[in-house]
């Protein structure tokens, strides 16, 4: 069985490289090989600090492509060279470290599942959501909120075509994760909780959601998101269809408790909305 760890390296992030190559070398499961996509760091840089570290990695260097094409190219990577298992992370954050043990554990008892997914923690060991469901099997599961990240992920690839992965690339938005999961379960996959492991998320100034907190802006930028998110749907299903014509056309919104843990895109909802 190949299994890969794979992610997205960038300057702006470099400076919590360090912590994110630990926490792979620290991985109790050893079976794996790492795969970098590398945006915009020098790439003698690069090499000189993984010197440090004695897991397996290929580089990938890609020049002039938008976040969201790395990351397809990353998926597209994994299943040209046939990996069973993509275990996908974001360079910023760090995991537990039976994350890929567990990951894999799960894949070898749930073959049929498309994808799986883990609880996000932060560095306080707190997790930053609602408890995620044992299994998820429905687009709509997901259609009012998401808790899919590229950092507590991992993608079967034999579930997955090439010619899948390559329509990925019609997404022209930001908030890629939501749609790729949408897509996956849209084609009737189903995904599966890994337990017993965690992404621990760092929270920064330069990630595009973060953790929700109830503000103005936040309420703003999720109409927005959500608007532009069933946009990129509504030719798959009509679920999305409406969805977009009820974000578009609200002027009033339902405002969830202010003092519960969200989803990601989970503070407001319209009057008339119905899973």
């Amino acid at each position: 069985m190949k299994v890969v760890f794979g992610s997205v390296v960038y300057n702006q992030a470099k400076k919590y490289l360090p912590e994110f190559f630990i926490s792979i070398e620290k991985m109790i499961n050893k079976e794996f090989s790492v795969t970098l996509i590398n945006d915009d760091i020098n790439p003698f840089e690069l090499e000189e600090m993984l010197s440090s570290y004695s897991f397996q990695v290929k580089v990938i260097k890609m020049e002039n492509k938008t976040p969201i094409q790395l990351r397809i190219e990353l998926l597209r990577r994994a299943k040209l060279e046939e990996t069973d298992l993509l275990i996908l992370g974001d360079c910023d954050d760090t995991f537990s470290n039976t994350r890929i043990g567990n990951t894999i554990q799960t894949y070898i008892n749930y073959p049929g599942a498309a994808f799986f997914y883990n609880q996000l923690i932060n560095n306080c060991n707190i997790e930053l959501m609602p408890i995620f469901p044992e299994h998820i099997y429905s687009f709509k599961e997901i259609g009012q909120y998401n808790f899919l990240g590229l950092s507590n992920t991992a993608l079967n690839m034999k579930k997955i075509s090439i010619g899948f992965i390559n329509s990925l690339e019609e997404f022209c938005y930001e908030i890629f994760d939501w749609y790729l999961f949408s897509r996956l379960l849209l084609e009737g996959m189903f995904g599966k909780k890994v337990k017993e492991c965690y992404t621990i998320y760092r929270l920064h100034e330069n990630n595009i959601v973060g953790i929700q907190e109830f503000n103005g802006d936040n309420i703003k930028h999720e109409i927005e998101v959500k608007q532009k998110h069933y946009e990129s749907l509504k030719k798959y299903d009509s679920y999305y269809k409406i969805k977009y014509e009820q974000y578009k056309n609200q002027k009033e919104y339902q405002y969830l408790d202010k003092e519960k843990k969200y989803f990601w895109w989970n503070l407001i909802t319209v009057s008339n909305e119905k899973v």
